[in-house]
């Protein structure tokens, strides 16, 4: 069996910058990361992403001496205004980058043409390489797994899939019980951990402190259980408690990688 992908999101490390990230990850022992190449919505153009031209090249050059490989990026939000075509220069970045995969956030109403639309989008992503996971949650118009895996198989696009993130399916009312049932729509996990107590401001758990995995009450060795061994899981568990009380990016990294000690993956 090979060996599942270990990826640490630029959400984890907010602040930081992508080089700064790929040599938190490099220190920490993550072999992969995702980073940010377009923001999941305008307002929250907010975290560090990568440029092009200069940027990109310095963080190349990073990826080479660190030994560390992308393998997602953020993010490919769908409006009622989006045009397929504004994804192109995008999925371009992602394969000079070496990306294997994107996020896509589906926030128009109207499904069938947000379907369309993002089918155009798969196809070019293909041709570069990437495959597509639709991140379903609370803020978007595919709420739950279960409307997001509808939508998957309603395409019927062979490279398009869902990414399952624990603190949205939570949040949403599903639990991984339900993912042995959709295990031929999933395609990627994130990892992360809250208290079964929803927060008063739920947008901001999501974007600024979430718990270190095992710190909090969620299922994480069921999801575990519940899905394919080798589905890549993407560390995503932003901290701004910790980066506010001066812990620098490679500890709080460090942090994370001994958090999955406590899991079978």
């Amino acid at each position: 069996m090979a060996e599942r992908i270990l990826t640490l999101h630029q959400l984890s490390l907010r602040d930081t910058d992508p080089v700064a990230l790929v040599r938190a990850a490099a220190a920490a022992g993550f072999p992969f990361v995702t980073v940010f190449l377009h923001p999941p919505a305008p307002q929250l153009d907010i975290f560090p992403r990568l440029l092009p031209g200069a940027p990109t090249r310095a963080f190349v050059q990073a990826l080479g001496a660190e030994g560390v490989q992308v393998h997602n990026v953020e993010a490919l939000p769908f409006s009622g205004r989006t045009d397929s075509a504004d994804y192109l220069p995008v999925l371009d970045h992602a394969a000079e980058i070496g990306a294997r995969r994107a996020t896509v956030l589906v926030y128009d109403r109207d499904l069938p043409r947000a379907s369309g639309r993002l089918s155009q989008t798969c196809d070019a992503a293909a041709a570069r390489g990437i495959a597509l996971s639709i991140e379903f949650m609370a803020f978007s118009s595919l709420r739950t797994v279960g409307e997001a895996a509808d939508f998957v198989r309603q395409s019927g696009h062979a490279n398009l899939s869902l990414l399952v993130d624990p603190l949205h399916l939570a949040r949403t009312g599903g639990s991984p019980a339900q993912l042995g049932a959709l295990a031929d729509t999933i395609g990627a996990l994130q990892f992360c951990d809250a208290m079964l107590a929803p927060p008063e401001d739920a947008f901001r758990e999501a974007v600024e402190d979430r718990e270190i995995p095992g710190e909090g009450e969620l299922p994480l060795q069921a999801l575990l259980d519940a899905t394919d061994p080798g589905l890549p899981l993407d560390v995503e568990v932003p901290m701004l408690r910790l980066e506010k009380q001066g812990l620098d990016p490679i500890a709080r990294a460090q942090l994370l990688k001994r958090a999955l000690l406590r899991y079978r993956l």
